[in-house]
């Protein structure tokens, strides 16, 4: 998957430079050169309320070990939610699939499992997705969904250090919404976004309070457990991100690509409220947003799943997975490798845009 980070002949950067600059996955821009982050040309990200965006997930198997006896696929769908429409929606496999949904978070999954043969195959999922810019979403929580949006999963554990530090940030707020903006304001100035250091992405709060530095899922690791140990309900939501726009692809419309990164986001619960979305490392990476990052959401992005350490349908042979944006393969229970047995291929093309 990665490619050589080099300039083009006429000097505008290529794919993997574009990337490096941007924080984010491998993105192609198509239609003129390729721009980092916001140019002076960019539409304002706080305009755009809806984006049409045609995707294509594929998941190649390559290879199978040589002792191999059964296979499993599972591959995720994206949900329909407020903030996204889900349009069209076809399967292609060369083997028997189905779709199926977990318990706990409800995210639903292409599910193929085989027998030694074939050693090669494709599952591609292709639907079109009509993303809105997020706000909140008016709902109330049961108490079974409280709880589970109280967990603190896996490495995400609130130590002493990050209790004191929530102390000083919180000070004397108590409404869920003051608490919330409080931790998020104190988060962004605390953490410095660097997707290059070692031991980042793996939701350890520890390590990111130690370290001070991380990418999209240590900010909310950080945030959610901090948010979740003061009795606010925070739900996880993975997905992909797209460039932001320039007025040129709002006239032309030429914007697509392939995602190799993913990204994540949260939303708090505040019972007056209801879902309060939040993106604290793209409010840290575009500090002209900071204020709309807390309440709002761009849509230059689509949701794939939600939850942290989720047990698939069937369930997998190995760990919970921390998270569940790209197709996940085992043979006889154990992983196969990435990219040496698999991989992923998700594609993307915004076909309308629409600005206030």
């Amino acid at each position: 998957m990665p490619l050589a980070c080099d300039r083009d002949a006429d000097g505008t950067l290529d794919r993997r430079a574009f990337l490096r600059l941007a924080g984010y996955g491998s993105l192609t821009l198509l239609g003129g050169p390729l721009l980092p982050r916001r140019a002076a040309a960019a539409v304002d990200p706080a305009a755009v309320t809806r984006m049409e965006i045609e995707v294509s997930y594929r998941t190649e198997v390559r290879s199978l070990p040589s002792d191999a006896e059964r296979l499993h696929l599972w591959m995720p769908l994206p949900p329909a939610t407020p903030s996204q429409e889900v349009h069209d929606l076809t399967v292609q496999a060369s083997l028997p699939h189905e779709v199926r949904s977990e318990p706990l978070f409800g995210n639903r999954m292409v599910y193929v499992a085989s027998g030694r043969t074939p050693s090669r195959f494709t599952v591609e999922a292709r639907y079109r997705i009509v993303r809105h810019r997020a706000t909140v979403e008016s709902a109330a929580l049961s108490p079974a969904a409280t709880k589970r949006y109280l967990r603190l999963p896996g490495r995400m554990r609130v130590t002493p250090e990050i209790d004191a530090f929530a102390r000083k940030a919180i000070g004397g707020a108590n409404e869920p919404t003051q608490v919330a903006r409080r931790v998020y304001d104190a988060l962004i100035d605390y953490l410095t976004y660097d997707k290059q250091i070692a031991g980042c992405g793996t939701g350890d709060t520890a390590w990111i309070m130690k370290s001070r530095r991380g990418k999209c899922s240590d900010y909310h690791a950080l945030y959610t457990a901090i948010l979740r140990s003061r009795g606010i309900p925070v739900r996880w939501e993975q997905g992909f991100p797209l460039p932001y726009p320039t007025a040129g692809v709002r006239a032309h419309g030429k914007l697509a690509g392939d995602c190799t990164g993913a990204h994540c986001w949260v939303s708090f619960h505040d019972p007056a409220r209801g879902w309060v979305p939040v993106d604290c490392s793209e409010a840290d990476k575009h500090p002209e947003l900071h204020d709309f990052f807390f309440g709002h959401l761009t849509p230059n992005r689509f949701q794939i799943s939600e939850g942290r350490s989720i047990t698939l349908s069937p369930a997998q042979g190995g760990e919970p997975l921390p998270d569940f944006a790209f197709a996940y393969v085992e043979a006889d229970s154990i992983p196969l490798i990435y990219p040496a047995n698999y991989e992923n291929l998700v594609r993307f093309r915004v076909t309308r845009m629409e600005t206030a």
